[in-house]
Order: structure tokens, then C-alpha cells, then sequence
């Protein structure tokens, strides 16, 4: 089910099982697993179902460190997310990524790379990629032909890609969430403020509001 939350008198409140802020490709992907469950689940997304210059505008922000594309170029604010101008290149994180290194502030994570393949292959599909294959050693049987340029694997490694159509999600994965009895999305609905207990070990609730000034809470 889709609603705008334009047309929803100001101080509504919506309740829900499950709430998911943002209907990019994270967002669209929770909600679907969701889909026919006893849940009640809120899908809140701050654009539209189009791309809109006023919402855009709200990604606008300096950016830090090394130099990046602006950012309210690089990212698209509406239903879909930035599979909107995707280029549809996919990798697999690499094993030092997981690591403690004494020269990247913040390093090292408690899993490792290996505990991602189980949900890497659940991606595929999502992706319209093929099998799960990002070994070298995999496409080199398939094509003896691919010959890996004989420099030290210790110092230079080859890392293979693959690539989506790409998958536009908020087009190939519309019709599954507006049809959705359970899931509930809410469109120019833009998460302002999360409200946590006393003792801030839980969420409560959620400020959502538009640009039209109307203010919502979900719960």
C-alpha cells in the first residue's frame, strides 16, 4: 500500500510492527522479506515516487577528507534510492576491509569477510547478478584465456566485478510493495528526530515531517 504522507492531516500517528526509514535499495530489500509476514510493517520514505528538485535539495551537505562527487549528485532522494542512476557495478568487501589496522582510525570489525557469504548470495538474485562467483580462480576455468598479469599477489590482487542491468529497485520492485497488504509506505515522509526511552536503550518513536511543515509521529 502506498500513501503520501502530504495528504495525512497534520499530528497523525502511525502505528506499526516494523519500521524501515528510507526506500532505497536497503530499505525496499527489508520490506520484501517482510511481505505476507503477521507484521505490520511502516515503510518511510523523504521523496516521492519521482525524482523531485525541492527534495533533492535536501542532500545537499560539505563534504570532508578526500574529494567526492557532491553529494546531492552522487545520492537521489526518492522511492528507489540511488539504484536510480546506478551504474550497476558489483564487488564483494575484501578481507582486510574486516581488520584491525593501526593506521585506518576506527578499524576492525568483531565478523569477518567470510560471514557475509551467506547474504551475498541471497543478494544476487535481488541484483539480477549471476552464481556467486568473485574468485578470479572461478572465471580463469571458465575462460583459460584469463591470464592474471604476473606481478606479487602480495602487493597487487586481482578482484573481480560483476554487474547488475543494473536494477532500478524502485521500478522492478513497485508493484511487490504497493501491493503489500502488510506494508505500508509512506512517501515525502522524512524522518526528523528518533525518540528513544529514558534510559535511551530503545526507540519509542519517530518525528516525521514534510516540507509542507506537517508533522507526523510513527510509533
Amino acid at each position: 500500500m502506498h500513501i503520501d504522507a502530504r495528504t495525512l492531516p497534520n499530528g497523525t500517528l502511525l502505528e506499526g510492527d516494523l519500521c524501515i526509514v528510507g526506500a532505497g535499495a536497503a530499505g525496499i530489500t527489508i520490506a520484501r522479506e517482510w511481505i505476507g509476514s503477521h507484521r505490520k510493517v511502516l515503510l518511510l520514505e523523504g521523496g516521492g515516487l519521482q525524482y523531485e528538485p525541492a527534495m533533492q535539495d535536501l542532500y545537499r551537505g560539505e563534504i570532508v577528507g578526500l574529494p567526492y562527487f557532491p553529494l546531492h549528485a552522487a545520492r537521489l532522494h526518492y522511492f528507489g534510492g540511488t539504484t536510480g542512476h546506478w551504474a550497476g557495478w558489483c564487488a564483494t568487501f575484501d578481507a582486510i576491509d574486516f581488520e584491525k589496522r593501526d593506521w585506518v582510525p576506527h578499524s576492525g570489525w568483531p565478523i569477518r569477510r567470510e560471514d557475509l557469504d551467506a547474504f551475498y548470495v541471497r543478494a544476487q538474485p535481488l541484483l539480477e547478478l549471476g552464481p556467486y562467483e568473485f574468485s578470479a580462480a572461478t572465471w580463469q576455468r571458465r575462460d583459460p584465456a584469463l591470464v592474471p598479469l604476473p606481478l606479487d599477489p602480495r602487493i597487487v590482487w586481482t578482484k573481480m566485478w560483476q554487474f547488475s542491468p543494473p536494477t532500478r529497485f524502485g521500478t522492478r520492485y513497485r508493484d511487490a510493495i504497493f501491493g503489500a497488504r502488510n506494508v505500508q509506505l509512506y512517501t515525502h515522509a522524512n524522518v526528523c528526530e528518533i525518540e528513544p526511552n529514558d534510559a535511551v536503550t530503545q526507540v519509542q518513536g519517530l518525528k516525521v515531517r514534510g516540507l509542507d511543515g506537517k508533522e507526523i509521529l510513527a510509533l
